[in-house]
């Protein structure tokens, strides 16, 4: 999984678009202008968005371009900035599942202060998908045995594991898993379920934290890769 942010422009007004997409690029965030509806709402049933620009002034069908967002399995949760010019119909479209309304006249500082107002709820929702590729040693105490293990991981995310092990395990097995974080000082302690085993040396974990700082060390730990991981953006 990509760990660049995406944004989904949906609109036919160039100028809108152009500002949108050169002032995420400054948070690395990365925009796709689409100019056409048509096919949109199976586009949202398959590719992953952290953040849906909606024009209701100029795109006739963005309620129901809404609506699929909101039931669309990969960007249900993607924050939504909603263009609404008229008045009465700003409620309407927050009811109906926007987060942020921006309006016409298009004002730089306008789009920038609701990129920045939305950029912690996009990192949140990508980090819930992020996998981060990383090679550290664990420790795996399985459930029903005295003897421990030691393994190597392949990658991580806010909720799993994917580790070299010496040992075969079997999917629903309970295991103990603890490990230090990168170049931190910071040892993780969590509860794991065995979710796959390739019975060729590699094991699939879900777990969960056994204390709550061990999560917010774990979450602030991915979101520093994540930051890390965006593409430096050059200024002209």
């Amino acid at each position: 999984m990509s760990a660049v942010l995406r944004a989904l422009l949906v609109t036919p007004d160039n100028l809108l678009a152009g500002t949108f997409a050169e002032l995420s690029r400054e948070l690395g965030i990365e925009a796709h202008p689409s100019s056409r509806t048509a096919g949109l709402p199976n586009e949202l049933q398959r590719a992953k968005y952290e953040a849906v620009l909606l024009d209701f002034d100029r795109v006739p069908d963005a309620d129901s371009i809404l609506a699929a967002l909101r039931q669309s399995p990969s960007s249900k949760t993607a924050v939504v900035f909603a263009l609404v010019s008229d008045a009465k119909q700003r409620q309407a479209v927050l009811q109906s599942g926007a987060n942020l309304l921006v309006e016409r006249p298009i004002e730089v500082n306008q789009i920038r202060r609701a990129l920045h107002a939305a950029y912690d709820l996009m990192a949140r929702e990508r980090r819930r998908y992020f996998r981060c590729a990383a090679k550290f040693p664990a420790l795996l105490v399985p459930e029903n045995s005295a003897a421990d293990f030691r393994c190597s991981s392949i990658n991580i995310s806010s909720r799993g594991i994917a580790l070299e092990t010496p040992v075969n395990s079997l999917p629903g097995d309970q295991v103990q898993v603890v490990f230090q974080l990168p170049a931190t000082d910071s040892l993780v302690r969590a509860i794991g379920t065995v979710i796959w085993d390739d019975k060729h040396g590699k094991t699939g974990l879900s777990f969960e934290c056994t204390r709550t700082e061990y999560q917010s060390d774990l979450e602030s730990w991915l979101d520093k890769q994540l930051r890390d991981s965006r593409p430096t953006q050059k200024r002209e």
